[in-house]
């Protein structure tokens, strides 16, 4: 044990952040950046090479995730202590790893067929409540009001909307009627609600990814500073060098192709 917190201590006096360390993880942080953004142009050797060590990475950080979260706290320590009963879901969890083996993989719909049972029962009373019912609660909140007053109009009249657009999409969903009459035109209503919905939900999507594009152009505007020795540029340029010698090694061979 002596050993093992020496070694610790060595690893970590080693690795102790230092402006040295910060410059240096500018650059790492700015050229795999530049890597990944220069699939724009075409697949190149540097974009693989930031991927897999992009993929690489965030599989590492979920197994260190798993191991100290989960397998620690709910399976080792557990077993330390004498409680035998983990094994039980333990090796039903296991039992999923053996559908790799084909000889055995009949034992993964054990562990496959208590998931499902056990994942339903969660989800199941779960989804009713915060998809059904919830939903009717925020429905008809607006309208439980004792009296009408110029403070609460507006949330009368914004539930009123709400409510209603909420009744043309259970017509659109409601197959038991042949849609036509009234029951056409509020269906028909349903769509535009459906598309208002869709339409913001998308919007929501685009501005989630935008905002994680504007923190990758922060940190490239971050690390052109000179305190990072301009790491932007200097990768940025080299990448440019890069293609623009590829482009003429290829042009090169395809004239001597032709040539021949």
């Amino acid at each position: 044990m002596e050993f093992l917190g020496n070694t610790w201590n060595a690893f970590a006096a080693i690795f102790t952040v230092t402006p040295g360390w910060m410059t240096f993880g500018g650059w790492v942080a700015a050229g795999l950046t530049i890597c990944l953004f220069s699939f724009l142009y075409k697949d190149n050797p540097f974009f693989k090479v930031a991927e897999h060590l992009y993929l690489g990475a965030g599989m590492g950080w979920l197994f260190q995730v798993y191991l100290f979260q989960t397998w620690k706290p709910k399976v080792f320590l557990p077993l330390m202590e004498g409680q035998y009963s983990v094994l039980i879901p333990t090796l039903l969890g296991l039992s999923l790893v053996t559908q790799f083996f084909p000889r055995i993989s009949w034992i993964s719909r054990y562990g496959f067929t208590f998931i499902m049972g056990y994942g339903s029962g969660l989800v199941i009373p779960l989804t009713i409540s915060t998809d059904f019912l919830k939903q009717i609660g925020g429905t008809i909140a607006p309208f439980m009001v004792s009296e009408i007053n110029s403070g609460n109009i507006m949330s009368l009249l914004n539930g009123t909307f709400v409510a209603f657009g909420f009744i043309c999409v259970l017509f659109y969903f409601f197959f038991s009627v042949e849609h036509k009459g009234a029951v056409k035109k509020a269906s028909n209503i349903g769509i535009y609600f459906l598309m208002l919905y869709f339409g913001a939900a998308f919007g929501n999507t685009v501005m989630g990814r935008f905002s994680l594009l504007y923190g990758r152009f922060d940190d490239l505007y971050k690390y052109s500073a000179p305190d990072y020795f301009y790491a932007t540029h200097v990768v940025l340029g080299l990448l440019v060098a890069y293609f623009i010698l590829d482009k003429l090694v290829l042009s090169r061979r395809g004239g001597g192709q032709e040539a021949h």
